[in-house]
């Protein structure tokens, strides 16, 4: 059994009392500077809790109470968040910190190395890990961009995810660890332990070590069910899991100083330039591409009324053969989002005509398009309706729903203008079934309702009441209003085998192995409470512990409905699955550290914020039984 390095420094001492000054309270909940609300027992006692207002300094109009540690966790928490800030402004020299707090997380900033771009900063923030029932303080790495600051390759490379030379940084861990390690000795050193009334209770710096499991390898299966543990050696070896049968029409769209680059693309996609790297869509997708089924349209500029101009042709000539068109642009990432692309995208998918679009600035330098033919090929034949492959799924006819929302902001007022959520479903086999917009509205409470009716109707439909089993898989930033409008239509129907689990991306955990590589190995998960887990969905592989690119940070994972006398038997298939279909996104071959079910909401997402930016209304535009969003 392997150990892993949590980025959690424990506490010497875990059972401790300390004094708050508490008012008990009833009715609306207010905001007060230095007060929080918790719910408390009246006394030792007691077996019933109630709300009350509290405070850590003297209230008059408080009551002094003795609490233990263990009591309210969440309260412990701010406890100790306002311990170590004691700690820190009692240092003999001054330390620079900023607090940032976003709903009930609060955490300390230190700055590690100040950039024109941005601050790289350390990050403490005090946690209870439930699994072993010790209070700590997380630590991580993160790089701050400004304000002002575009998102390019020096933001990157600051934040680690690239190398000096800006190639993809398989040295991430060792980097980040060391950027932890100076912080401990330099500055966390001088301020590692909290006072409780005349007591210390130190912080070792050594992060705690925790046994670790391991879930299966991801196995892909492909056409006549062959497997392999390689999307692209599987389907070149034995070709995808189902072909598309139809003969198909491409139109390649672009400005004429792109022509050169349009042959090239062209010849790339035959499999002509880069046999090795990509044979072509014939030879790996059964998709002929010759002279003989491709069209050109010239454009001339990028106004509206040109690409108006343009899907109108493309439209005529789909209604006599399937058709895939491939759009030819070249704006450059740190100008923003590309309007003439999302306009584009927005007009095909209303007509149900796959596009695909190829950034000129993106591939047409330092050999990228031979980097990246295999993935465009990829993208295409999805985008037809094929499906490259699927995973062995370890819950059996089950049905996945990654729920997402977008909601739109009035800044003036600060408030809520437009609420929308959809539904991308899946088999448990990373199959994509179809999208479904579940809600649009201006109004939160008839968007919590429609959201419950929608749901509802989606899991009657005819294609899915065959499942037994169904998982909701939500994303980190979905509103605790939207899970229990999801939860309530789950109790109501009782038919289906239910579990609803969070998926956090972007989370404040990190762990080291005791490889020279730090990486652990991928499928490697940890336990943090009965129902929270941390998963590696990228890692080392066995018998091959090179590390060729950037590994990326584990995920946070937690069940809002599992039973806790239950887990040990029924977490497993779920986190399998999961891990699954991190290997089952279709965007391309090496693309496995997120599962589709909130990778694809997440593009989704982005789509429906630039067609509301554009047209200002999306409805149904965007349900459709094809990946178009890829």
């Amino acid at each position: 059994m392997n150990k892993i390095k949590l980025n959690f420094l424990p506490l010497e001492k875990s059972e401790f009392d300390f004094t708050i000054f508490r008012k008990k309270t009833v009715g609306p909940i207010e905001k007060k500077d230095g007060i929080k609300n918790y719910y408390l027992y009246s006394s030792s006692d007691s077996i019933e809790r109630e709300n009350y207002e509290v405070s850590l300094i003297h209230n008059p109009d408080f009551e002094e109470f003795i609490i233990h540690s263990k009591h309210s966790i969440p309260l412990t928490k701010w406890f100790l968040f306002e311990a170590i800030k004691g700690s820190i402004n009692h240092c003999n020299d001054r330390i620079d910190y900023s607090e940032y707090c976003k709903g009930k997380i609060a955490e300390l900033n230190f700055i590690h190395t100040a950039f024109s771009e941005g601050n790289q900063i350390i990050t403490l923030l005090p946690y209870y890990l439930s699994a072993e029932k010790i209070f700590g303080f997380l630590i991580d790495f993160k790089f701050q961009k400004k304000a002002e600051q575009q998102f390019n390759k020096r933001v990157q490379q600051l934040s680690l995810s690239l190398d000096q030379n800006f190639k993809s940084n398989k040295n991430f861990y060792l980097d980040k660890n060391e950027k932890v390690k100076v912080f401990l000795e330099n500055t966390l050193s001088r301020f590692n332990f909290i006072t409780i009334g005349r007591e210390q209770i130190s912080i070792p710096l050594n992060f705690i070590e925790l046994n670790s499991f391991s879930l299966e390898k991801k196995n892909y299966i492909f056409s006549r069910g062959k497997s392999s543990f390689s999307q692209f050696m599987g389907i070149k070896n034995f070709g995808p899991f189902e072909v598309v049968s139809q003969n198909i029409q491409f139109v390649f769209i672009f400005e004429k100083r792109f022509t050169p680059f349009a042959n090239e693309l062209f010849l790339s996609l035959v499999g002509k330039s880069n046999p090795g790297t990509f044979p072509g869509l014939e030879r790996m997708f059964g998709i002929k591409l010759s002279k003989v089924n491709v069209q050109k349209i010239i454009i001339d500029d990028y106004k509206d009324s040109t690409l108006i101009s343009t899907i109108n042709q493309v439209k005529t000539i789909a209604e006599n053969r399937k058709v895939l068109a491939i759009f030819i642009e070249d704006y450059f990432e740190e100008e923003g989002n590309s309007q003439p692309y999302y306009f584009m995208k927005y007009h095909f998918v209303r007509n149900d005509i796959p596009l695909q679009v190829v950034n000129y600035n993106k591939l047409a330098q330092n050999n990228n398009l031979k980097w990246s033919s295999s993935n465009l090929g990829l993208q295409i034949f999805s985008k037809l309706g094929g499906k490259p492959w699927i995973v062995n799924p370890s819950k059996k006819n089950c049905l996945i729903l990654g729920i997402g929302s977008s909601h739109k902001r009035n800044f003036e007022s600060n408030s809520i203008q437009k609420y929308f959520a959809y539904s991308v479903c899946l088999d448990s086999s990373g199959l994509y079934r179809k999208l479904e917009v579940l809600s649009d509205s201006d109004n939160e409470e008839d968007y919590l309702k429609s959201l419950q009716r929608s749901l509802l109707n989606l899991l009657n439909m005819p294609e899915f009441k065959s499942y037994e089993n169904c998982v909701l898989h939500l994303p980190f930033k979905i509103k605790q209003k939207e899970i229990n409008a999801l939860q309530k239509v789950i109790e109501e129907k009782s038919d289906m085998d239910f579990k609803v689990i969070k998926v956090n991306v972007k989370n404040n955990f990190f762990g080291f192995s005791d490889h020279n590589t730090l990486v652990p190995y991928e499928s490697t998960y940890i336990t943090l409470n009965h129902d929270e887990f941390l998963v590696w969905f990228e890692g080392l592989q066995y018998g091959k512990e090179n590390v060729s690119k950037q590994i990326s940070s584990p995920v946070h994972i937690k069940f809002l409905n599992m039973a806790s006398n239950k887990y040990r038997e029924d977490y497993k298939p779920y986190l399998q699955d999961i891990i699954n279909l991190s290997g089952a996104n279709w965007r391309g071959f090496n693309a496995k550290s997120v599962p589709i079910s909130i990778f694809y909401s997440k593009l989704i997402t982005q789509y429906i914020s630039e067609f509301g930016n554009i047209f200002g209304e999306v409805n149904k535009t965007i349900s459709n039984e094809k990946p178009w969003f890829l």
